[in-house]
């Protein structure tokens, strides 16, 4: 078998300790360690000329793989008079770690190689045995000189090999069933991936698209903003302009008010004045009935001159009283001035003569 085999290149001192235990040599671990010098990470430190050299020679890195024996303890340095003892300390301690770390993935590595070995070694002498039949079978071809029992021997090494062939055929069939399903799993898995990657671009675009809303939100907000700002202005401009035209108009009111007052206290003096001139020529009327009949008789010429001259002052009093309706009221002193007690007087009497005296016969 392949453990029994020995490769030739081996020196005779590897096959000596490889023969009975299946161990390999004592310097393997040199052999093999500067393949894992990618796990050991050197910590960065200060460039020290005094103390450390920068460069180190081929002799002295290769003395990290040295083997020591057993017997023989490696060499402690001396830190005593060292000033840098504590840097020196954590790098060896970060060393050392790295190195544990590089022999635990080792020795994983080891186990796994050894597992795969074994795996290697069923299937080696399954291969074997295989072979060694299939070769009998094609040497005993001679079936008239074999006996019953080599016969019956063969039927059953047939049989049994037809049983392993139909058994592996099944587990194949079965393989394949399991690896047809996880296929098809697989497919409906990605389906559902591509189903959940255009629903994520689709989701994508609909975020793009809220937020470039979100962004036309924000610019109308801050155009509200600043026309809340324009608005706020333009009110208190335009309450100051209110306030300023309601004191105008205020102002207005009390001018006219005052104009209405002026008006009014005229036309309570013209009331007045025609009140007392009235009361005047009641007295003058009454005064004029207890006259003498005796008078009667000189009363038809001045009748017709009292009517004539009550038409020129009515005429007259007309064109005042639509002069006063629109606007050209005359002050009572002009109407003292324009109108004489004498001229009134006769003018009301004449008007009262006219209303009151019967017509002649």
């Amino acid at each position: 078998m392949q453990n029994s085999e020995k490769p030739p290149n081996e020196p005779a001192s590897a096959q000596m300790e490889r023969g009975s235990y299946d161990l390999p040599s004592h310097d393997a671990l040199s052999k093999i360690l500067p393949e894992y010098l990618h796990l050991l990470k050197k910590p960065k430190s200060q460039t020290r000329k005094e103390s450390v050299p920068q460069k180190k020679s081929k002799s002295e890195l290769n003395r990290t793989f040295d083997v020591q024996s057993p017997l023989e303890s490696p060499p402690m340095p001396d830190f005593k008079d060292d000033p840098h003892e504590g840097e020196v300390t954590e790098h060896q301690t970060k060393e050392l770690e790295n190195y544990r770390v590089a022999m635990h993935k080792m020795a994983d590595d080891i186990l796994a190689l050894r597992s795969q070995v074994s795996v290697l070694e069923s299937e080696k002498s399954q291969l074997r045995r295989d072979l060694s039949l299939h070769q009998d079978l094609l040497d005993d071809t001679d079936t008239d000189v074999m006996t019953k029992s080599e016969i019956a021997d063969r039927i059953a090494s047939l049989k049994f090999k037809v049983s392993s062939e139909s058994s592996k055929a099944a587990a194949q069939k079965d393989r394949i069933q399991q690896l047809q399903n996880e296929l098809i799993r697989k497919n409906d898995i990605e389906k559902e991936f591509v189903q959940l990657q255009r629903a994520h671009q689709q989701q994508q675009a609909v975020l793009k698209k809220y937020q470039a809303r979100s962004g036309k939100i924000s610019a109308l907000e801050d155009t509200v903003h600043q026309q809340e700002k324009v608005i706020e202005k333009m009110e208190k401009i335009l309450d100051a302009k209110l306030k300023q035209r309601n004191k105008e108009n205020s102002e207005k009111k009390k001018i006219g008010v005052k104009h209405k007052d002026a008006e009014e206290l005229k036309r309570r003096e013209i009331e007045s004045v025609l009140a007392a001139e009235n009361s005047r020529l009641r007295e003058e009327l009454h005064r004029l009935r207890n006259l003498p009949p005796a008078v009667i008789i000189q009363q038809p010429v001045q009748l017709k001159e009292n009517s004539r001259q009550w038409g020129k002052e009515k005429q007259e009093m007309l064109t005042r009283l639509s002069e006063y309706e629109h606007g050209f009221a005359r002050t009572s002193s002009m109407i003292l001035l324009d109108l004489p007690v004498k001229s009134v007087t006769d003018s009301v009497l004449g008007h009262t003569r006219h209303r009151q005296l019967e017509p002649l016969k």
